[in-house]
């Protein structure tokens, strides 16, 4: 009985461990990654920057991408969590932590999801940096040179 329950565990943990595949290119993949995070079609653009931290028991990290598309801003008023330029003092602050690059935009939009377990409204910010631990997602999008930048940070 010993045997049987150490080989099924062993089973599990390397299930656990194997990588899982998706069909198609990897910067279609973080394109459709992205993109469902921000609730926005990025299939033409071109993913010119992707790395990820994310990993471990806990899933702590960040993830930072850079994607390259024009013509975004026209359909950003509309969807959810999107507002235009400038960013609210703790969509700033959160941005800063992840990376300087998103902050200095200066035209366009940009895109807060508080997915920390305490937050009742996921698209406001206003109690973001009051909690010990950070759990978003964000982006900045350059509408002056068509360039995307995207956060999601885990602690």
């Amino acid at each position: 009985m010993k045997r049987f329950l150490t080989l099924v565990l062993i089973l599990f943990a390397l299930l656990y461990t194997l990588p899982s595949y998706e069909v198609g290119s990897e910067e279609e993949n973080g394109l459709s990654r992205i993109g469902k995070a921000l609730g926005v079609d990025l299939s033409a653009g071109t993913l010119i920057h992707f790395e990820d931290s994310h990993g471990g028991f806990h899933g702590d990290g960040l993830t930072v991408a850079v994607v390259e598309l024009n013509g975004l801003a026209e359909g950003l008023e509309d969807t959810p969590g999107w507002k235009p330029l400038p960013m609210s003092a703790n969509a700033a602050q959160a941005v800063s932590l992840c990376r300087d690059e998103g902050a200095s935009v200066k035209e366009g939009f940009y895109f807060l999801y508080d997915r920390h377990s305490e937050s009742e409204e996921p698209y406001d910010d206003t109690e973001l940096c009051d909690r010990y631990s950070w759990n978003f997602t964000a982006a900045v999008y350059d509408s002056q040179y068509g360039r995307l930048y995207f956060y999601q940070f885990d602690t």
